[in-house]
């Protein structure tokens, strides 16, 4: 693995990265998923090992459009906006209660406070979920007001893989992207952060939601999508900055 210097602002994901979310948050949305089919039918049929594996990451919305994808009937608007809804709410209660930092994370966010690191989250999750999370995980008091939702903090939701709510983040930081690293679990994670012209992009691939027989496969797709190294324990990124 390659150093990099200077990097004066490390820009975390949030699900899957920072916080152990992406199995309390899919088993919930999965929940759901099963009440929807029998109220709308021609829905594709996932088991929960598949349905972790192909959405982890994503919004419900775009969840609802890919299970829905070659239904009769398309989903009224008015319907998937309930839906979202009822699913950021139902995660949420879930998360308050059973969300855990990755492991390693809270030692890292010591080590780059004892450093003068300076360091972010950025999500496309809301605020509301992402401070549910961070208050169960007891790591708030690490990110304070440093929290950028692609859902609520740009003026037009602008979700991962498009660069805005990275860009937006160093502009609040008054830090240059070519100053920054993303660490990043998700391949639209990834994307985000190659499109906002981010030099030095982590993969972290020691989320519990990523098996130990998928984990290669994802290192090579992360790889393909543009981070120039991989760590599976948060403890490996130290040595990088």
């Amino acid at each position: 693995m390659t150093s990099f210097q200077p990097h004066k602002v490390v820009l975390f994901d949030h699900d899957g990265t920072v916080v152990d979310s992406e199995i309390v948050a899919l088993k919930s949305a999965w929940k759901l998923t099963a009440e929807v089919v029998c109220e709308f039918p021609g829905a594709r049929h996932y088991d929960l090992p598949d349905f972790i594996k192909h959405f982890a990451g994503k919004p419900y919305r775009e969840i609802l459009g890919q299970i829905y994808a070659d239904a009769p009937m398309a989903l009224a608007e008015a319907d998937i906006q309930r839906l979202v809804l009822e699913e950021e709410d139902r995660a949420i209660d879930h998360l308050s209660i059973d969300a855990k930092p990755t492991e390693g994370t809270p030692a890292v966010l010591e080590e780059l406070c004892d450093r003068g690191i300076e360091f972010a989250l950025v999500s496309n999750s809301s605020l509301r979920r992402l401070k549910a999370c961070l208050a169960a995980s007891e790591l708030m008091e690490y990110f304070g007001d440093r929290v950028f939702s692609a859902a609520d903090s740009l003026p037009v939701r602008r979700p991962k893989p498009l660069p805005d709510v990275y860009l937006y983040a160093a502009q609040c930081l008054n830090a240059e992207v070519s100053n920054c690293i993303a660490v990043e679990d998700s391949i639209s994670g990834v994307k985000s952060a190659v499109a906002a012209g981010i030099p030095m992009i982590v993969g972290y691939v020691g989320g519990t939601h990523i098996t130990e027989d998928e984990r290669s496969d994802r290192v090579s797709v992360l790889r393909s999508a543009g981070v120039h190294c991989v760590i599976e324990q948060m403890s490996e990124l130290i040595p990088l900055l």
